[in-house]
């Protein structure tokens, strides 16, 4: 009885899969995103793609407690006229990506469970803008965000607006990054501050 429970699980995860990986294509096909081959969605991905969205080849997005060391699923929103880049061999879990204006990602970027990237504060900083929730929102500072090749970024990390993280960096998990970390550096914290360079 135990086998037959353990082969039912089985072939009901893969069917999952497969239908979860169907959707997410089809979605990314219809709003006429770039996709390079080999793209994997493992577990179910909340994508709103009204911008552009190219993402290379070799790309993995684990969403889900079955597919992450967390709860949650990863969610990718490309508002209209803003543009998503994600290079070659990225690979993201349970993670949030908000692009309003322009983010970049570079070549061979993992991305822990968890973390949130946004490029804009979504309010105005201004308390008088908070009167009037529109104008509050449309004053919402907006600036590109830049993350380099090869660059690790820790779980549940908050990447916020205007920040460019140079080639072969590594963000330690439960980090939040408010100022630009040069390449080739491990920075942590709340906010994130140099640890010491990579060798």
């Amino acid at each position: 009885m135990i086998r037959i429970y353990i082969l039912y699980k089985r072939i009901t995860n893969k069917i999952r899969s497969i239908l979860y990986q169907r959707a997410a294509i089809h979605q990314l096909k219809k709003a006429k995103a770039i996709i390079g081959c080999d793209a994997r969605f493992n577990g179910p991905t909340e994508l709103t793609i009204n911008g552009h969205l190219f993402i290379g080849k070799n790309f993995i997005c684990n969403s889900s407690i079955n597919k992450c060391i967390d709860y949650g699923h990863s969610k990718i929103v490309v508002m209209g006229n803003a543009e998503l880049t994600i290079g070659n061999n990225v690979g993201i879990s349970n993670t949030l990506i908000h692009c309003y204006k322009h983010i970049t990602i570079g070549n061979y970027v993992n991305i822990g469970a968890g973390t949130i990237i946004y490029d804009t504060n979504f309010h105005s900083t201004s308390w008088q803008d908070r009167e009037e929730r529109t104008i509050d929102i449309e004053r919402a500072k907006i600036a590109s965000i830049n993350i380099g090749n090869h660059v690790f970024i820790g779980a549940r990390c908050i990447i916020g607006k205007g920040i460019t993280i140079g080639d072969r960096s590594i963000v330690a998990a439960g980090s939040v990054v408010t100022r630009d970390i040069p390449a080739g550096e491990i920075w942590g914290g709340n906010p994130a501050k140099f640890i010491k360079k990579i060798d």
